[in-house]
Formats: C-alpha cells, sequence, structure tokens
C-alpha cells in the first residue's frame, strides 16, 4: 500500500476523520489529505512538539514517543510515529471516538516501517 493509498484508507475508514498526513522530521508534508495549508502549518507544528517530546523521553530516560493525542475545541490530533522521525497525523472531529483512528495508525506505521528505512 502506497503512502496515499494508507492515508485515504484512514480517511475512509475511521469515523470522524476529517484530515491526515504523513509528515517528515522537519515538518515537511509527504502526502496530506485533503490537501489544505493549515493541515500543512499544523504537520509543522507538530514535528517541533514531537521532537521536544522525544527530547524530554530521552532526558528522563522514558523513551522515544510512539503515539500522542491532543484535544482542542475544534479537533482531536493522533500522531503515530512511523520510522525514521516521520509521523503520521489524523485530525478527527471533536466528538470522535479516537480508538480506530489510533489502532489503524499504528498498523499503518507498522505497515510502512520498511519504506522509511
Amino acid at each position: 500500500m502506497t503512502f496515499e493509498e494508507t492515508v485515504k484508507d484512514i480517511l475512509q475508514n475511521c469515523p470522524g476523520a476529517s484530515a491526515a498526513a504523513i509528515i517528515d522530521p522537519d515538518g515537511i508534508p509527504v502526502v496530506v489529505e485533503p490537501s489544505k495549508p493549515e493541515v500543512e502549518l499544523l504537520g509543522a507544528e507538530m514535528a517541533a512538539l514531537i521532537r521536544e517530546m522525544n527530547e524530554a523521553g530521552r532526558e528522563l530516560d522514558h523513551g522515544s514517543l510512539r503515539q500522542f493525542s491532543a484535544v482542542t475545541e475544534r479537533v482531536q490530533i493522533v500522531l503515530t510515529m512511523m520510522a525514521a522521525g516521520y509521523f503520521l497525523m489524523v485530525l478527527m472531529e471533536p466528538d470522535a471516538v479516537t480508538g480506530r483512528a489510533r489502532l489503524a495508525s499504528r498498523l499503518a506505521g507498522e505497515r510502512l516501517h520498511s519504506e522509511f528505512i
């Protein structure tokens, strides 16, 4: 499954998912669906946050970040680390249940792992 197919599959199979993207370690989008500047900008901001969280995890000997969720008034964000610093970002409606997106993201990361190494 390609990166594009993976992102579209998550959007089709996760109720309440409004956007999904694969982002590189520098915050540059590899795939964004649907293609919106605000999703790309959020991906860049999340890349910076992930760097900080990984640094804190190392300093505290907690290990590397695997998955992270954030909830705001208008969106829920599910971030799943893939490999080599790339991550999958799924944006969910505020009242959506994120369990399926978390699982689908983790499975996608495992499936695509070899593409990043």
